[in-house]
């Protein structure tokens, strides 16, 4: 979930601090040793999109933010754009899963209490089976990251792991 330049590089527009720098490391070591297809879900928004009002100036499509970050490009089998925070909306990833005969989905990435917490419930209502590696996820707010952890973990189902 979104690997982008926004939240991982210091020049993001939502940079993730310290823990980005964490998280970038973790996530090409977990990617590096994944041997099943990686589907790399990248926000990307329009200046005038008025659903991110928060956040409306990261993951600008014409901007380098947006791009997936050059340490975890590589890693990537398959790339998909959302404009929402589940990876559903308006994109072809159901279409994706359903070809490969998917039953079970691996999510990784940021932000847990948008991006990770939203595209899992909506797998769970699909009737996917998920995990998400804790410590592969990351927010920009401690309290939301472990929210959503515990949302997944008790409320959807969502087998939470360490590896």
């Amino acid at each position: 979930m979104c690997p982008q330049n926004s939240f991982l590089s210091p020049q993001g527009s939502v940079y993730l601090g310290e823990r980005a720098d964490v998280l970038r490391v973790r996530l090409a070591d977990y990617l590096g040793s994944f041997a099943k297809t990686k589907v790399f879900l990248q926000e990307k928004h329009a200046q005038e999109d008025t659903f991110f009002i928060a956040d409306k100036s990261h993951s600008i499509a014409t901007t380098e933010d947006y791009q997936v970050h050059p340490d975890l490009k590589k890693y990537a089998d398959f790339f998909s754009d959302k404009t929402r925070y589940d990876a559903f909306f308006g994109t072809p990833f159901d279409a994706f899963l359903r070809q490969k005969r998917v039953h079970h989905v691996g999510l990784i990435g940021v932000e847990t209490h948008t991006s990770v917490l939203f595209t899992a419930e909506e797998l769970r209502n699909r009737g996917y089976e998920v995990s998400v590696v804790e410590p592969c996820t990351a927010a920009r707010d401690e309290q939301l990251h472990g929210f959503a952890i515990s949302l997944m973990r008790h409320w959807l189902g969502v087998r939470i792991t360490n590896e």
